[in-house]
């Protein structure tokens, strides 16, 4: 069973699952800038658009206190029928107001927090007869773990352990891949409850093969992003990840935050795009049927799934 905001369910058959994407980001006072917010309720319309192309789910991976909204992924949810799963855990510093408590709390504190979004529900639907759970931990690590917040990284992997949660990681373009394992690893996580973001980032052919064959599970998501040459660097080594037989090992996500990726939003490809881009190009480089649904759903679905983690 996989645990969505509007209950557990079981995996899927078929249909695509987004392993990485932000469906409603609340614009906060006193944060960066640069922080992103999805705040329109034309997301509703592209959820249906994308249920209707053949969407499944998406894995909503903003945390709580950093623009989060139980109640809204719930109403668009059931608004176009696409399933959703979020998140507990932190982001990066910078995206929370000053002073947020997460950051002063202690380990036990913050552990417990996170224990109780994943068994009894999420903090600000925590007045609701049943609020929408947790369904995954995700953390976020700095350029590097001597810079990351190490107390709040080992209490969310101190209940990923708990309760035999998937583990997401937010690295900075792949940063120390290999030392956020190993450190995880050595407070007990099991690598393969362990899911690695924005690895294509760092194309690291070897590297991939080293943490896929460990158990890691490997997100990658700049199919919509230019800057990133996605042609040049993300479906090449895509292909060499298939023919190394680690297919299994590697999710894929779109990463939305920003509204002009959304095609109702800002025209970009936006959650369609895994029917107009993604898919058909991997079909151009060959892979299966069943190889494309591992990528595309099966391999994230697995991860979240309640009955495999026990």
């Amino acid at each position: 069973m996989i645990t969505t905001v509007t209950g557990p369910i079981p995996l899927p058959p078929a249909g695509v699952i987004d392993a990485h994407t932000h469906t409603w980001i609340e614009p906060l006072p006193n944060v960066s800038d640069n922080s992103p917010a999805l705040n329109d309720p034309r997301i509703a319309w592209e959820l249906a658009d994308f249920r209707s192309a053949g969407g499944w789910a998406v894995v909503d991976c903003q945390p709580p206190g950093c623009g989060r909204a139980g109640d809204r992924m719930v109403a668009l949810s059931q608004a176009s029928g696409v399933k959703i799963v979020s998140v507990t855990g932190f982001h990066l510093r910078r995206y929370y107001p000053p002073n947020h408590w997460l950051w002063r709390a202690g380990f036990e504190t913050a552990r417990d927090f996170f224990l109780r979004e994943l068994k009894q529900g999420l903090a600000e639907c925590c007045a609701w007869e049943r609020p929408p759970r947790a369904g995954l931990v995700k953390v976020a690590c700095e350029a590097s773990l001597d810079q990351s917040p190490l107390l709040l990284l080992e209490a969310a992997t101190a209940a990923a352990i708990q309760t035999g949660a998937a583990l997401a990681v937010h690295t900075e373009k792949g940063a120390q891949a290999e030392d956020i394992a190993r450190q995880l690893s050595d407070w007990g996580l099991p690598l393969d409850q362990l899911i690695l973001f924005h690895m294509d980032k760092r194309p690291d052919l070897a590297l991939h093969q080293e943490l896929a064959g460990q158990g890691i599970l490997l997100e990658y998501d700049t199919f919509f992003r230019d800057k990133y040459a996605p042609q040049e660097n993300l479906y090449p080594l895509l292909a060499q990840m298939v023919a190394g037989n680690f297919s299994h090992r590697i999710a894929i996500g779109s990463d939305m935050a920003d509204s002009q990726m959304w095609s109702r939003l800002g025209g970009g490809p936006g959650l369609t795009g895994w029917f107009t881009h993604i898919i058909p190009q991997l079909e151009r480089l060959g892979f299966s049927p069943q190889v494309i649904r591992q990528l595309t759903g099966a391999n994230i679905a697995a991860r979240l799934d309640d009955e495999q983690q026990a």
